[in-house]
C-alpha cells in the first residue's frame, strides 16, 4: 500500500485476500504485502519461527500446498491496531474455510493473526506475522500441557 500513513483496515482487506488465494494454493499476493529485506519474520500457526527472505518463501509454499483444496475465504475481525510515523501493528481473529490436504469437505479454522508493518519508502510491508489457533480461551493447562511437549 503506498502511503504516508497506513490504512490498516485496507492491510487487513489485502490480508483477507492473500489468506483466500493461500487457501486455494497460491500465495503470489502474500508475496506483494511481505517486506523483500531479510529482516522478516513469521511465527506461523503450523508453529515454529521462520526468518529470512529464503526460508519464508520456503514456508510460505510449504502452507500454501498443503491448502490447496481449491473453494477456501478468508475473513478477519478486527480486535486493536496502532499505527505511527514507520511502525504500524493490527491484532485480529482470522476466520479460514478451506479443505486441507485435499479434503472432501472444507473446514473452518481461527487464527489470532498480529502483524507488524513497516513503512519502506512508500510502502507498507509487513515484517512480522504471528498467527496460531489459540483463538479462543483454553487455559493454563492447555498451555503448560503443550510447552512439555
Amino acid at each position: 500500500m503506498t502511503s504516508k500513513v497506513v490504512n490498516l483496515e485496507s492491510m487487513a482487506e489485502q490480508l483477507d485476500a492473500a489468506n483466500t488465494r493461500m487457501t486455494d494454493g497460491d500465495w503470489s499476493l502474500w508475496r506483494e504485502l511481505l517486506s523483500s529485506r531479510d529482516d522478516v519474520a513469521i511465527l506461523g500457526a503450523y508453529g515454529g519461527t521462520v526468518a529470512g527472505q529464503e526460508a519464508l518463501s520456503a514456508r510460505f509454499g510449504q502452507t500454501a500446498g498443503r491448502y490447496a483444496g481449491g473453494g477456501g475465504r478468508s475473513t478477519h475481525e478486527h480486535i486493536i491496531s496502532w499505527s505511527g510515523a514507520d511502525l504500524a501493528c493490527s491484532v485480529t481473529v482470522e476466520r479460514h474455510e478451506s479443505r486441507l490436504d485435499g479434503s472432501p469437505e472444507p473446514v473452518v479454522f481461527l487464527y489470532r493473526a498480529t502483524h507488524v508493518f513497516r513503512r519502506e519508502n512508500a510502502d507498507w510491508k509487513i515484517v512480522l506475522r504471528h498467527a496460531d489457533p489459540l483463538a479462543r480461551f483454553v487455559g493454563p493447562q492447555v498451555s503448560h500441557g503443550l510447552a512439555r511437549l
